[in-house]
């Protein structure tokens, strides 16, 4: 399986950019297709993002917009692949920045930083920029189940200039880490350990990850927050957000606000770019077919 798919990707790494990306898009179509519950969580997202901003979205805007999101990982899967160390002028070809003030404060803090993103757009090609400027990074990733894949990741990640700190020892290497002045990045949309934080994200209660603010809290580390998002020419907008300071913000649960208001606000700039494909609130049981409320208003129209 290793060898499989060492061959498989070197294969994708040479073809066109724009047929690796058909590649991409079909395979996920098929997915789509194919992965029933994948296709049910993708659409309970978009229509909690809508729903939190007062919209009911038609069947219709639901599909497409599902639909739309497995294309998208089609081409992100393609950029993994496709996307070795990067120089700075790669980037300066390839990507916007917005708020590069504060990536340089980011790679000048004395005490080190954390940076906070999501499973949107191309958080593995945020990582690779920033390391392609000259910052080290350290990425806080949880090894798939997958020996064959895990290791596949682990060399496209050494490539891009990445560090990896695995999620089962995070809580020693992040220390490490910042205790040289380096930078750790980690995501904020995923419990993978269990003991994350009750917390509403689009209006609905589920647990969200507290190492972050928790660390920024207890040791006084700035706190960044960026992403990457696909443009619709398919060139990158990294926008790197205002640090967040622990002490002006004087809680972990105060931090813990700011950064899911700022994820909040990301993701429904364009949900069809936030990746998760499992359900992400625990009472995701509703129909398939119908926004939450739907059944409710129909009932209440009779009488």
């Amino acid at each position: 399986m290793y060898w499989f798919l060492r061959v498989l990707a070197f294969l994708v790494r040479r073809l066109p950019r724009k047929l690796a990306y058909w590649l991409g898009l079909r395979i996920c179509d098929l997915m789509f297709f194919v992965n029933r519950r994948g296709r049910r969580a993708v659409r309970d997202h978009i229509r909690t993002i809508f729903a939190h901003q007062g919209i009911m979205p038609s069947r219709r805007i639901l599909n497409g917009c599902a639909r739309k999101t497995f294309q998208y990982f089609g081409k992100y899967l393609a950029d993994f692949i496709r996307f070795k160390r990067l120089t700075p002028e790669g980037v300066r070809k390839a990507v916007s920045i917005q708020g590069l003030e504060h990536l340089e404060a980011l790679r000048d803090s004395p005490k080190g930083a954390i940076l906070l993103t999501a499973h949107y757009g191309n958080w593995e090609l945020g990582g690779a920029l920033i390391a392609a400027m000259g910052i080290p990074i350290h990425a806080v990733v949880r090894p798939v189940k997958s020996a064959a894949l895990e290791r596949i990741f682990a060399m496209f990640r050494h490539q891009r200039g990445l560090n990896i700190i695995p999620l089962d020892r995070a809580g020693v290497g992040i220390m490490r880490v910042l205790k040289r002045g380096e930078v750790v990045a980690l995501v904020g949309d995923r419990d993978f350990t269990g003991h994350g934080r009750p917390w509403k994200f689009f209006g609905r209660e589920t647990s969200l990850p507290r190492g972050a603010a928790w660390f920024a809290h207890r040791l006084g580390i700035p706190l960044y927050m960026g992403f990457v998002t696909r443009m619709q020419d398919d060139t990158f907008l990294l926008r790197i957000h205002p640090p967040i300071d622990p002490v002006a913000a004087g809680s972990e649960e105060a931090i813990l606000a700011q950064t899911v208001k700022i994820m909040e606000d990301t993701i429904a700039r364009d949900p069809c770019q936030w990746f998760i494909f499992d359900p992400f609130w625990p009472s995701e049981n509703r129909a398939d077919d119908q926004p939450p409320d739907t059944a409710r208003i129909m009932r209440s129209a009779k009488d």
